[in-house]
C-alpha cells in the first residue's frame, strides 16, 4: 500500500508536469481506491495552486515551496464549503503532537522534503515467448540466459546500493561480483541474492515449485514466506521451495545438467510426462493435448540434445508405451 510520503511525491510530480503517464494514471488510480488520501491531495492541491510554482520547477523545490506556504500561513481553511471555522497551525516544534485536521498534512510533507530526492527509476522488461530463448547483458555487465516463456524486469541503471530485478519463469546468471552492491532476483513468492556467482532459477507461476541451483559462488535463497527460512547455497546444491507448503528442500544436484537448456539440452530425471509436456511446451512453443489424463504420471529419464518433439516422444513410448501425433503447433498424447 502506498504510504503518505510516497504519495505527496506523486502528486508533486503530477501538479509540477514532471510526471511521466504511467504516474498520471497511478494518481487517478490510488484517489479511486484510497478515498481517505483525497483531503490530503485537496489541501496539498490548493496550496500549490496559491503558491503558483513554475511548472517546470524541480519537484524537490517546489514541493519545499509549497509547503513553506503552509507553514507561513496564519490561518487555514478546514474546508471550502460556506462559513468554514479557522484553526491555526502549532509551530512545527509541536507538530508531531496536534491535533488539528492538517496536522497529519503538515507532518507528512515536512517528512517527505526533507528525504533526499531520488531519481526515477526506468525499467526495462523483456519477455521470450513460448518457444524462444534468449541472452542479455545488464547494466553492470552481468549476464543473463533467460529460457523460453519467461519475463525479466531490470532497471536501465541499477541503484547506488543495490542491484535489483525481477523474474517470472527460468534464467541463468552470471553475476559480477560487487560486495558493495548485491544481487537481488525479486521472485513471485521468494528472493535470490548473491555478491558475484552463477546460479540457475526456476520459478514459473504455474509451477509449485521455485527452484534455485549454484553452479559458482554461494547464493541465499530468501522463501516468500518467513526471511528466517532462509538457506545458503554452495557450489552444487540447489533448494526446492515448495509454494503451497512453505517447506524448502536443499539437495545435491549437478549444476551443469541443471543450465544444460541455455545449448538446447533438455534433461529429465524421473520427471512425469506431465511434466515433460510442460517443458515441451515452453521449448518449442507446440500445445501439448493429453486424451488420456493417465499418462501424465508415467515417468521417465532421458537426456535430449537438439532434437525435435517428435525424436523425444519417440525414445519415451518406447520405454514407457503411448500413442502421440505431432504437427505444427499440436502435439496430442493419447488415442
Amino acid at each position: 500500500m502506498m504510504d503518505k510520503d510516497n504519495f505527496l511525491l506523486l502528486v508533486t510530480k503530477v501538479l509540477s508536469g514532471n510526471a511521466l503517464p504511467h504516474e498520471e494514471t497511478l494518481l487517478q488510480n490510488t484517489l479511486a481506491t484510497h478515498p481517505e488520501f483525497l483531503p490530503l491531495y485537496e489541501q496539498y492541491k490548493r496550496y500549490w495552486q496559491q503558491q503558483a510554482v513554475n511548472q517546470t520547477a524541480d519537484v524537490e523545490k517546489a514541493l519545499a515551496a509549497t509547503w513553506q506556504k503552509i507553514n507561513q500561513a496564519s490561518t487555514v481553511p478546514v474546508e471550502d464549503i460556506g462559513e468554514t471555522p479557522v484553526r491555526r497551525f502549532p509551530s512545527w516544534k509541536r507538530m508531531a503532537v496536534a491535533a488539528a485536521v492538517l496536522g497529519i498534512v503538515m507532518t507528512a510533507g515536512w517528512l517527505f522534503f526533507r528525504k533526499p530526492q531520488q531519481p526515477a527509476v526506468e525499467w526495462v522488461e523483456t519477455y521470450n515467448p513460448k518457444g524462444i530463448r534468449s541472452s542479455i547483458v545488464l547494466p553492470d555487465g552481468s549476464k543473463v540466459w533467460l529460457a523460453a516463456d519467461s519475463k525479466l524486469k531490470y532497471p536501465r541503471h541499477f541503484a547506488t546500493t543495490r542491484r535489483e530485478l525481477y523474474l517470472e519463469g527460468e534464467a541463468f546468471f552470471e553475476v559480477v561480483r560487487n560486495p558493495q552492491k548485491p544481487f537481488i532476483v525479486q521472485l513471485g513468492k521468494g528472493a535470490v541474492q548473491v555478491l558475484g556467482t552463477s546460479f540457475d532459477i526456476s520459478a514459473y507461476k504455474t509451477q509449485q515449485e521455485i527452484t534455485t541451483s549454484v553452479a559458482t559462488g554461494k547464493v541465499a535463497f530468501i522463501p516468500g514466506t518467513r526471511k528466517s527460512d532462509t538457506v545458503y547455497l554452495t557450489p552444487n546444491k540447489k533448494s526446492v521451495y515448495n509454494t503451497r507448503s512453505g517447506f524448502t528442500e536443499v539437495k545435491e544436484t549437478d549444476a551443469l545438467a541443471d543450465k544444460a537448456w541455455i545449448d538446447g539440452v533438455l534433461l529429465f530425471d524421473a520427471v512425469t510426462l506431465g511434466d515433460i509436456a510442460l517443458a515441451l511446451e515452453r521449448y518449442y512453443g507446440k500445445t501439448v493435448q493429453f486424451r488420456d489424463q493417465r499418462l501424465r504420471t508415467y515417468r521417465y529419464t532421458g537426456k535430449f540434445a537438439n532434437r525435435t518433439p517428435a525424436e523425444i516422444l519417440n525414445y519415451l513410448s518406447k520405454t514407457k508405451a503411448f500413442a502421440y501425433t505431432v504437427s505444427d503447433s499440436l502435439i496430442v498424447i493419447g488415442r
